[in-house]
């Protein structure tokens, strides 16, 4: 019984060893030759990830459909690349609204034919530091670079929306942003407020990370499992309600369909919703996970421990997203839930053993 366990794990573990190899080795086939470097590149694509706004312009990452530049082999170029579109003005002007003027509104869907100078990802090597480029990464961008000036960008945008899930997702988020801003102009925590509704931390100041992080509460200023489960159960529990009650009407649903189901389905749709506006963080995907495996058992009438639960999106998030281990985030989440079930599952078998 022993040799077959460890026969089991022995084969799990060269079977995941050789899918993150691939999945690396996939990953790092698309990268900018080192020909093209410095040079300008003219290309058509899409904004896929919500703006992130700069004193002296925009940084934002460009989905590439097509290259322009004859010399270019498209087949050999990055899918996807990391833009700043920086004003001319930015170098030699501190004031905010004349640089902002100076480059165009930039938005989640749009289609752009830009002229940018690339180069290959690179991150400072300080220990303890931020890996960038890692992150970029595990985010699909092998290449960083810069938009090039022009004096028309009228000619340069090529459609303002183009039809996608995640761009549909990313202008919802981006309309949010922006009305947060409107309705808090100035405001020098208008950036924990967007962080705290749509998860976008980029906004916040490095002296407030300090005393988020001195004071102990830098873990809540994210969307995190616990929001996400309460989200979730508030709206389970509204249309269980509802779906009890045949919505004050005479049609009799929970005949059709019982009305657990119902709220099991309408539970994990919410979830799905707000991790979504939450950018798919590790957190927030392994509770998305939870609650969709939780909501499958009840519908068909299968009784899973919580343990069960959690392997199977602890799976399910290292199948989709092998870079995750490369963050603190993935130990501590999963870790934590670990630590709350063992203790919780100890509880539970004292009090049973009380009770008898």
């Amino acid at each position: 019984m022993l040799a077959r366990k460890i026969c089991v794990g022995t084969l799990f573990f060269v079977l995941g060893f050789s899918y993150a190899s691939l999945y690396a080795h996939l990953a790092l086939q698309d990268q900018l030759p080192a020909a093209l470097e410095a040079q300008d590149i003219a290309m058509i694509g899409v904004v896929d990830s919500l703006p992130q706004q700069l004193e002296q312009g925009v940084r934002f990452q460009f989905s590439v459909e097509r290259v322009i530049s004859e010399s270019v082999d498209f087949k050999s170029f990055p899918k996807r690349v990391s833009l700043g579109w920086y004003s001319a003005l930015g170098a030699a002007n501190t004031d905010q609204k004349r640089t902002a003027a100076a480059i165009p509104d930039i938005k989640p869907g749009q289609r752009w034919r830009l002229t940018a100078r690339l180069q290959r990802p690179h991150g400072n090597a300080n220990p303890y530091g931020f890996d960038y480029e890692v992150w970029l990464l595990e985010q699909g961008v092998r290449a960083t670079g810069t938009v090039r000036e022009s004096d028309d960008f009228s000619n340069l945008k090529q459609e303002d929306f183009v039809p996608g899930i995640a761009h549909v997702v990313n202008r919802i988020r981006y309309a949010i942003r922006e009305k947060i801003h409107a309705s808090l102009p100035n405001n020098p925590y208008a950036g924990v407020i967007v962080a705290l509704v749509i998860g976008d931390q980029r906004e916040i100041a490095q002296s407030d990370w300090k005393i988020f992080n001195r004071t102990g509460i830098g873990h809540l200023i994210s969307i995190s499992g616990l929001h996400i489960t309460m989200v979730s159960g508030m709206f389970a529990g509204f249309i269980f309600v509802l779906w009890r009650r045949s919505f004050f009407t005479q049609s009799q649903l929970p005949l059709l369909i019982p009305a657990q189901k119902v709220a099991a389905i309408a539970g994990a749709s919410m979830a799905l919703f707000y991790v979504a506006l939450a950018g798919f963080g590790v957190p927030a995907q392994r509770t998305l996970v939870m609650l969709i495996v939780v909501a499958l058992a009840m519908l068909g009438g299968r009784a899973m421990s919580i343990s069960a639960v959690l392997f199977v999106a602890l799976g399910t998030v290292v199948v989709f997203d092998p870079w995750a281990v490369l963050w603190p985030g993935f130990w501590l989440s999963f870790g934590a839930v670990a630590v709350l079930l063992y203790v919780t599952h100890g509880r539970t078998e004292k009090s049973d053993q009380s009770t008898r």
